[in-house]
């Protein structure tokens, strides 16, 4: 993956003083071209420099690693052969750049860049008020070709940009630090002169120093696994406390249908219960009914023309009425 850092128009003003100086330099055809290069070929473009930039800091970045690499890091074959392919798999030119082309190249952008980080924090370290993040760079940038044996202009702005707050660089800046003072940290004394002690090269502690908010480096090969495996832990029990709750939830609804079936099958036999109770209510009003009238016929009959006994029969069902 391609690093995509935007340090917006705050540092576009880098790129314009390099142009502008730049520009200051070509009064005659050797003026032509100030850019580094060890080959005899076409000089690098400022595209074929941010890919290549990319490709290092993007290679070995991530700490979980294959086989292939020890301790977090490719060995340099291995490690320049990959930076080779991810040049070639990003660029948008059709440059042909062979691996020894990008090391040479990568070793010029790490010397210049390292050196104006150097003059950065020179000027960083004078601390004078009212000033810009802007002037300083253009101090920075007038310090370094002050001080260049043949007065050429900064011409890796655009490689400073993408490397400034990058881990992977500073880890680099401490290195090229330590190598300078013999793998000893000297630390500079409050009343020393800053600018007398410093090298050119500076360290983490000085880069913290500048208004650019330093990133937190790379965690080690161990401790990205052992995140790797706790994350994919917490996923787990995630899943598996998901599951549990959808579970609940099911049988909570699955309950709850099997109550209202219940409750709706008691209430169909409640109302065939009061529909029976009614019918035989009505059936025996029909039989009070009926019998009524059966009296009432009786009570209005012609005794007199019936034989004595019918008349007796009829008498009595009168009287037991």
């Amino acid at each position: 993956m391609m690093d995509e850092t935007n340090l917006g128009d705050l540092y576009n003003y880098g790129n314009i003083y390099a142009d502008q100086q730049s520009q200051a330099m070509q009064v005659g055809p050797a003026a032509s071209s100030v850019r580094p290069n060890h080959k005899r070929s076409k000089n690098f473009s400022d595209h074929e420099d941010e890919v290549l930039v990319s490709g290092w800091l993007n290679i070995s970045l991530d700490p979980v690693v294959g086989k292939d690499q020890k301790d977090g890091r490719l060995v340099r074959p291995q490690y320049w052969s990959c930076i080779c392919e991810y040049f070639h798999e990003y660029k948008t030119c059709s440059s042909k750049r062979t691996i020894n082309s990008l090391m040479h190249r990568w070793e010029s952008i790490q010397k210049y860049v390292n050196k104006f980080c150097g003059c950065l924090t020179r000027i960083e370290l004078r601390r004078q008020s009212g000033t810009t993040m802007q002037d300083k760079v253009a101090e920075a940038c007038a310090l370094y070709k002050s001080e260049d044996e043949h007065s050429k202009a900064f011409q890796f702005m655009h490689c400073w940009n993408k490397l400034r707050t990058q881990p992977k660089w500073l880890a680099k800046v401490d290195e090229l630090a330590a190598a300078k003072t013999s793998n000893k940290r000297q630390k500079t004394s409050s009343t020393a002169d800053p600018s007398a002690t410093l090298p050119s090269e500076i360290g983490q502690g000085a880069v913290e120093g500048l208004e650019a908010n330093a990133l937190t480096r790379p965690i080690g090969k161990k401790k990205a696994k052992a995140a790797l495996l706790q994350e994919k832990k917490k996923s787990v029990a995630a899943t598996l406390e998901n599951m549990w709750a959808q579970k609940k939830e099911t049988d909570a609804a699955r309950e709850q249908k099997k109550d209202e079936r219940f409750n709706k099958a008691f209430a169909i036999e409640q109302d065939r219960i009061s529909n029976e109770k009614l019918l035989l209510e009505v059936r025996s009003q029909e039989l009070q009914l009926q019998k009524k009238r059966n009296e009432e016929r009786i009570m209005t009959m012609d005794l007199t023309a019936m034989p004595d006994e019918q008349k007796k029969y009829y008498i009595a069902c009168g009287l037991r009425s």
